[in-house]
């Protein structure tokens, strides 16, 4: 006997009342546990980015009124920060960076020292002629031949002056650096704790300012001594062996034209009686003697050109970018 139609409509009732949430009739159980699973797979919150965000909004600083917790939690974190650049990472890159701008300017002293022998020697072969009196008389000399390297070596010499004016203004930028030293960052500390005496704009006006001066500091106290590592790296990995080779010829080519004027003043009257012979001879053995020493002193005006003046350029200018972008407006 079927059940009266009543029963049944109430057991179907009961059927979806069981189902159903009594309050607002969504799904309940299982379905609301992964709906919950769902959505916190859309809006994921690492637990990383949660801690950086309690550190650097102070929650850690209960004790403090919240109004001024997350001044003084960035004031306490940069303080952090500039001791560790200040006992840590300045030490370290000013032994490195002064090592390398002290034996740089030394080396550029050298060269510009052996460039001046140079062109004293090329300078002294110009202006030696063999004079003679058969006929109506004359002289013949060499000393327009050798022009085009004489201001090749001259160009040079003006070269290094540059490199070791360069060399002498990164010097004296990490002398000021490291004489104001922890004084950098008092303007950034200040701002920050000012902030903290504000409210609205205000604050997060001298927030901003806080936090560009900070990295303003830093970078005046570390950028120079760090660039100057990076380009002893640069310069030992992919220069040097070019230096050394160009070095030795631009010596030695001085050392063989004063071979050269010494062998023919030694020479007897008689072995230098037919001028154009005699002359002739001498261009020879100076031609072969300045024929290398062109493309040496090239090779070296790229190495200084690159070690003083375009790489510290460039890797300031990184530095730079890199500072800007850690510490812009935009930043924590």
């Amino acid at each position: 006997m079927p059940p009266p139609p009543d029963a049944f409509d109430q057991s179907h009732s009961a059927s979806q009342q069981g189902n159903s949430d009594p309050l607002v009739g969504r799904p309940s159980g299982s379905l609301r546990a992964s709906a919950t699973i769902h959505e916190g797979t859309q809006n994921p919150i690492s637990a990383g980015d949660t801690y950086v965000d309690n550190l650097i909004a102070g929650a850690w600083l209960s004790f403090l009124p919240g109004t001024i917790r997350e001044p003084v939690a960035r004031c306490g974190l940069y303080v952090l920060v500039a001791a560790a650049a200040m006992l840590i990472i300045a030490p370290w890159a000013d032994s490195r960076g002064e090592a390398y701008l002290n034996a740089t300017f030394a080396r550029t002293l050298g060269a510009l020292a052996a460039t001046r022998g140079l062109d004293s020697a090329i300078s002294l072969a110009q202006s030696s002629e063999v004079s003679f009196s058969f006929g109506p008389g004359g002289s013949l000399g060499i000393g327009q031949a050798l022009d085009p390297v004489n201001d090749l070596v001259e160009q040079y010499g003006s070269l290094l002056l540059t490199s070791t004016t360069a060399l002498g203004v990164q010097r004296l930028g990490m002398q000021i650096g490291r004489a104001l030293g922890w004084w950098l960052f008092l303007p950034p500390l200040l701002a920050m704790l000012a902030a903290s005496a504000f409210a609205g704009r205000s604050r997060a006006s001298l927030a901003t300012w806080g936090r560009r001066l900070f990295g303003i500091a830093l970078f005046a106290r570390l950028a120079i001594p760090t660039s100057a590592w990076i380009d002893s790296l640069v310069s030992e990995q992919f220069l040097e062996a070019n230096y050394q080779q160009a070095s030795a010829v631009v010596t030695t080519t001085t050392e063989k034209i004063e071979q050269v004027e010494s062998d023919d003043a030694s020479k007897p009257w008689y072995e230098r009686y037919n001028p154009i012979e005699y002359v002739g001879d001498r261009a020879q053995r100076l031609y072969e003697v300045v024929g290398d020493v062109g493309e040496s002193i090239v090779n070296l005006a790229i190495y200084f050109t690159i070690s003083t003046i375009v790489l510290p350029l460039a890797t300031l200018w990184l530095l730079a970018k890199l500072s800007g972008s850690l510490f812009s407006a935009r930043g924590p």
